[in-house]
């Protein structure tokens, strides 16, 4: 009966009378009264001890152990003497213990909002039923929406990304605190003008760092001209990566040469390749060949008419697409009439388990239902005739035939090196890797890149310049690369170099300070899993409660 009395909401404004245990439904009932002897009127603030009745609220409150417990609350009415107070009769407030007509003790109320800003509504329910409270997801989402926001403090450097309500159609934007990795708002939309007027009713903010986005730039310099840009890093270098490939891109016959001839010192001479095969329908490998059709005419009528002076909205009408698509298909060189190999053709299920397939493989063991064992063993889902194919492959490779029987089997061990053909994209990756975290097969390619064309070497020399500038923080560099780089022949490192000098500030000031949007990034990607687990429902005030608030 005691401990009981410590264990209530609040030690001063109740005290316990009874209570009752149902062990049948887990329920503690428990009985308690006021300790007021007066009670403020919640009006005229006037103080009154005369009571006029009495009746009995019933509470929700915290479970104890694994019982649920409600309080049966004796609460009493109140006469006011204030003659020029409207209420005559009024209700004593217990503020300690639950808000006027709440049906849940403060403590209740604060555990479900914790649980809603953890889980949300859905799985936010399913948890609240394992600690002993019945409640369903639409009253966890409503308590959330009673939360208040709390006062921005506006930060010093202030990072802003933007976020997708619904891909493609609707976004928003959000304010990070870059000096402690705390989000501070959503907005509503990713306009330079929202973004311009939350500036200018939170002065102070010293650094911005962004994006590339010209929306944001813009948003600045209405809102916040006085303060530093800073172009994020990782931008810049993914800008970079996209520039190599389109340099790449135009060397197809250089990049192959480098292929074939850093694979034969890879493979020894006496052991069998296996040679992939396409894993696609015909049907598929139909449609593919189709798509790129249709796409080297577009690109042909495109060049045919910009050289008859057409505008790009008149091609863009004609032809069919939108105008960035005809600006990136006059950039670019002429695709190949016929498409080379697709490798995600290729892909298998059985790829991760290759490498230990081929050492069963050429130790001997060649039966199909054992190996299928040791590879369900290894975690192994696909299917048998995925494998009986591959084996097909491996006695190919050998010079067997197909098919498994009594043939005899050949000694010459089989090796599958599933080496990714050296794409633009798969080279430009390559060439903006740090130099040590590649691996001695990256570096070699990279070293033959360089030593296969004049081109090739600088472009590699260009990016290894610019790098060094953002990785060293060597910003007074940047002019000297900048004009040497509008200076080369590659007309898409001309393109990268004058986008950056559009830029110039904020690129300049990412090689000088030492601020990343990585946080930025990162909280994005937090509020992208609230925002799905949420579903329909995320809206922007209650994503916004529960991205900010529970952080």
């Amino acid at each position: 009966m005691e401990i009981l009395q410590y264990l209530l909401p609040s030690t001063q404004q109740i005290q316990l009378e009874t209570w009752r245990l149902d062990t049948v439904n887990n329920h503690l009932y428990v009985t308690v009264a006021s300790t007021q002897t007066h009670a403020q009127c919640p009006l005229c603030k006037s103080f009154s001890g005369r009571v006029h009745s009495r009746y009995e609220r019933t509470l929700q409150d915290v479970g104890l152990a694994h019982y649920r417990l409600t309080l049966q609350l004796q609460v009493r009415k109140f006469f006011c003497f204030n003659t020029g107070c409207p209420r005559c009769i009024f209700t004593e407030r217990l503020a300690e213990v639950a808000a006027p007509w709440a049906r849940k003790t403060h403590r209740l109320v604060a555990r479900l909002q914790a649980i809603g800003l953890a889980r949300g509504g859905a799985a936010g329910a399913r948890l609240a039923h394992h600690v002993g409270v019945q409640v369903c997801d639409s009253t966890l989402l409503n308590q959330l929406k009673q939360l208040p926001l709390a006062a921005v403090k506006v930060p010093k450097v202030l990072g802003v990304d933007d976020f997708a309500f619904r891909r493609g159609r609707q976004y928003g934007t959000i304010l990070v605190d870059l000096e402690h990795h705390q989000p501070i708002a959503l907005l509503a939309d990713r306009k330079a003008e929202t973004f311009a007027d939350w500036l200018r009713h939170h002065p102070g903010v010293e650094v911005v760092s962004r994006d590339r986005s010209k929306i944001y730039r813009s948003g600045v310099n209405q809102g916040a001209p006085n303060a530093i840009q800073v172009a994020d890093r990782f931008h810049l270098v993914q800008n970079l990566t996209e520039t190599l490939e389109k340099v790449f891109s135009s060397y197809p016959a250089d990049l192959k040469a480098i292929e074939h001839q850093h694979r034969p010192k890879t493979i020894a001479p006496d052991v069998a390749i296996v040679r992939a095969k396409p894993t696609a329908t015909a049907q598929a490998q139909a449609h593919f060949q189709a798509t790129h059709q249709r796409r080297v005419e577009q690109q042909q009528q495109i060049k045919r008419l910009s050289e008859q002076r057409w505008t790009q909205v008149a091609i863009a009408q004609a032809v069919g697409v939108s105008e960035k698509t005809i600006q990136r298909y006059l950039e670019r060189p002429d695709f190949p009439a016929v498409l080379p190999h697709c490798q995600t053709f290729g892909r298998s299920i059985l790829d991760p388990y290759k490498p230990q397939f081929l050492e069963w493989w050429n130790k001997g063991i060649r039966q199909p239902h054992l190996l299928m064992s040791l590879l369900q063993q290894h975690g192994y889902e696909g299917s048998s005739r995925t494998v009986t194919r591959y084996m097909s492959q491996l006695r190919s490779a050998q010079g067997l035939p197909s098919q498994v029987g009594r043939s005899p089997q050949s000694a010459v061990n089989v090796c599958d090196p599933q080496a990714p053909p050296l794409t633009a994209r798969r080279v430009s990756a390559l060439v903006v890797k740090r130099q040590e975290k590649r691996d001695q097969q990256e570096q070699a390619f990279v070293e033959k890149l360089a030593a296969q064309h004049p081109d090739l070497a600088t472009a590699v020399s260009l990016a290894d310049a610019f790098l060094q500038l953002l990785r060293q923080r060597q910003g007074d560099a940047f002019d000297a690369w900048l004009m040497q780089a509008l200076n080369n022949s590659f007309k898409p490192f001309q393109a990268f170099a004058e986008g950056l000098l559009d830029d110039y500030a904020a690129v300049k000031a990412s090689m000088m300070v030492n601020i990343s949007n990585g946080p930025v990034e990162g909280l994005n990607n937090r509020l992208k899993m609230l925002k799905r687990q949420m579903y329909g429902r995320a809206g922007l005030e209650l994503l916004n409660k529960r991205f900010v608030l529970a952080s």
